[in-house]
């Protein structure tokens, strides 16, 4: 009786827990894995519209799936884990681009190594880093700044950028995702762009991942990967 007592607790949990994933869904947040992202309007490249988002509904979900999965004592252990998981769900992203080296330069560069202009659209190079660093304290400001090179080529129309932002947990699963059409790389040129965000409160100390990813007209062509330290 008490088993099929607590099967069915747990399955009205579930039914709850699903219910407010969905509100969540239709609010835009949660931090499931999406190509929408928070944005500022006054950014340089092409950006979403802000949605509103509860860090602490967030928490509440994230603690519910947390001690409704565990067993035992580790009921205790997985709400903490997952409340501290789910305030993810409102990290809001601010993406920006800009030019910080002209076409002629990058071209010289690009004959001077290679001979000739490409004829194909061509990544020269694209690197990334963690600001103002890689050990960050939770509840501070944070971004994920990266640089790309980009030759337009010969014999080929205006490539289609987006850059993707991926947060992993210390034991490696995926907690947010974020993608942003970067409609600011139009051409030849070294750009500097940035994904600048909130380090949620109370989050479990750690060493995260953050992977960054290029995609030229819908083709990932460039991938990067750097730690994030999170210390309380």
């Amino acid at each position: 009786m008490q088993s099929f007592a607590f099967r069915g607790a747990t399955l009205l949990g579930a039914s709850c827990l699903l219910a407010l994933l969905g509100g969540c869904a239709q609010m835009g947040g949660m931090g499931m894995p999406t190509d929408q992202a928070y944005a500022n309007p006054d950014a340089t490249a092409a950006e979403d519209t802000p949605h509103e988002c509860n860090p602490a509904l967030g928490g509440a979900i994230g603690a519910l799936a947390g001690s409704m999965f565990g067993k035992g004592k580790g009921h205790l252990a997985g709400a903490a884990i997952g409340a501290g998981i789910g305030v993810f769900a409102c990290v809001a992203y601010n993406y920006h681009a800009r030019k910080v080296r002209d076409a002629q330069s990058v071209e010289a560069q690009y004959r001077r190594e290679q001979g000739a202009l490409p004829a194909a659209n061509t990544i020269g190079a694209y690197q990334s880093e963690l600001l103002p660093g890689e050990t960050i304290k939770s509840g501070s400001k944070a971004a994920m700044q990266s640089r790309v090179t980009l030759i337009r080529g010969t014999q080929a129309a205006a490539p289609q950028l987006r850059e993707q932002l991926t947060l992993f947990s210390p034991d490696g699963k995926q907690l947010t995702t974020v993608t942003k059409d970067a409609t600011a790389i139009d051409g030849t040129g070294e750009y500097e762009t940035n994904f600048d965000f909130n380090l949620p409160k109370g989050i479990q100390d750690g060493r995260y991942t953050m992977r960054s990813a290029l995609y030229m007209d819908g083709q990932k062509v460039r991938t990067n990967e750097v730690p994030m330290l999170v210390v309380s």
